[in-house]
């Protein structure tokens, strides 16, 4: 681990130091540094941000070592492009680094520390991106959760069900001034495992593919209608993700990859996995309401496969659903430079499983300089608690911190 912290960070220095033999750094506040003149240019960026963290437990229920201070976000964040149309991105968490070296990666090997890695041509209709990154699938997981009152993305999408980044090759492309956008890839399946494990031992690829619809005009990954749109935008989007990690005979998902199931066994499976959803998004005069809905059809190849909850074919019919929905309404109040947020999900785990689950969020964001310093609290209080897949040790939960983002 200690060698791959130092390869990073000779990376960042010699890209900083080849940067600046064509410029000089243009700082503004609050901003990113810029280095470099017309089309060659990176930008470095960053966030830092922790909160204090409050839960509510239940009687009989003693620790408390969630109560207490917490950082969320210690990252590093270098885009460029070139006047080969090139794009790249090297997106670091120092804090998931760091961690990661503490615990031998055991702590949570879901978050590596490396966000986004990759390299993307620009230059033909259709744009060709290889590397790691964010998945084009869900809105909600594609969304900053750091340009919104909340400290972190909902259930549904935050990376328990399915993963949200993995590596391998996305293409993209955009019609009607960038109204209708495409995009299609083929992935390792591993999703953030993949620098854990790399690839599994089927030798099979993860497909994603998404198709947006934007009026009047593209929008942006951000919920928040900071710019107070005087006429209505909206996105409208359907996406889908298949894979099949069927292994070898004698082989498993759990004895090989057992980091990959994910807390519920969904996150990768011994068998066929597909997942559609839909979401749509509109923003008006500071007002902005979204709605996904995301299905998983599960097929473990084992007939006693767990996901089947010791189930007969006969009753199971081969296959398990899993899935739910979120929505969420948000206002920026410019004038006491206050954004308000409430949202409600619901989702079930595993429909051969008794039980779902559901979650009310409410978020206030007091922006000091937008979203780039700004002081967040959260409250969130499980609605509805589904004992068998989630057992839960608390009533409620209250955070309450600061980010700064550079």
């Amino acid at each position: 681990m200690k060698k791959i912290l130092y390869t990073l960070l000779f990376v960042l220095l010699a890209m900083a130091a080849r940067a600046q033999e064509f410029s000089e750094f243009q700082d503004t506040s609050l901003n990113s540094i810029t280095l470099g003149k017309g089309k060659n240019q990176i930008q470095i960026g960053g966030r830092v941000s922790g909160y204090y963290e409050y839960r509510a437990l239940k009687p009989g229920f003693t620790n408390l070592d969630h109560n207490g201070f917490a950082m969320k976000d210690g990252d590093i964040d270098l885009l460029g492009h070139t006047k080969q149309q090139f794009v790249y991105e090297f997106h670091l968490s120092v804090l998931d680094l760091a961690t990661a070296a503490a615990t031998q990666n055991t702590d949570n090997p879901a978050n590596p520390g490396i966000k986004a890695a990759y390299l993307e041509y620009m230059g033909w209709p259709v744009h060709i991106k290889f590397g790691y990154d964010k998945l084009p699938f869900s809105q909600g997981s594609l969304n900053e959760v750091w340009g919104t009152p909340m400290w972190s993305h909902a259930n549904l999408y935050g990376g328990d069900l399915f993963s949200r980044r993995d590596m391998g090759i996305t293409l993209n492309s955009s019609f009607w001034k960038n109204r209708i956008n495409l995009y299609a890839g083929a992935y390792s399946g591993m999703g953030e495992n993949f620098f854990e494990y790399g690839n599994d031992q089927s030798g099979t690829f993860e497909y994603v593919g998404r198709a947006e619809f934007c009026y009047p005009a593209v929008l942006k990954y951000q919920p928040i209608d900071e710019d107070h749109n005087t006429i209505p935008q909206i996105r409208l989007a359907v996406d889908a993700r298949y894979e099949d990690k069927t292994q070898p005979a004698g082989q498993t998902i759990a004895s090989n990859y057992p980091d990959a199931l994910g807390a519920y066994g969904t996150r990768m499976i011994n068998g066929k996995r597909l997942i559609y959803g839909g979401d749509f998004i509109i923003k008006y005069q500071g007002f902005s309401a979204l709605f996904e809905a995301d299905i998983m059809r599960l097929q473990p190849t084992s007939a006693t496969d767990d996901l089947y909850q010791g189930t007969p074919a006969s009753f199971n019919g081969g296959y398990i659903n899993s899935g739910g929905f979120v929505t969420g309404l948000n206002y920026d109040w410019q004038k006491i430079r206050s954004v308000f947020s409430i949202q409600y999900e619901n989702f079930n785990t595993n429909d051969l499983q008794k039980g779902a689950q559901s979650w009310l969020y409410l978020g206030y964001a007091y922006k000091v300089k937008g979203f780039k310093s700004v002081f967040k609290v959260e409250y969130f209080i499980p609605t509805t608690e589904d004992v068998a897949a989630n057992p839960l040790k608390y009533t409620s939960e209250l955070r309450v911190g600061y980010q700064i983002v550079f």
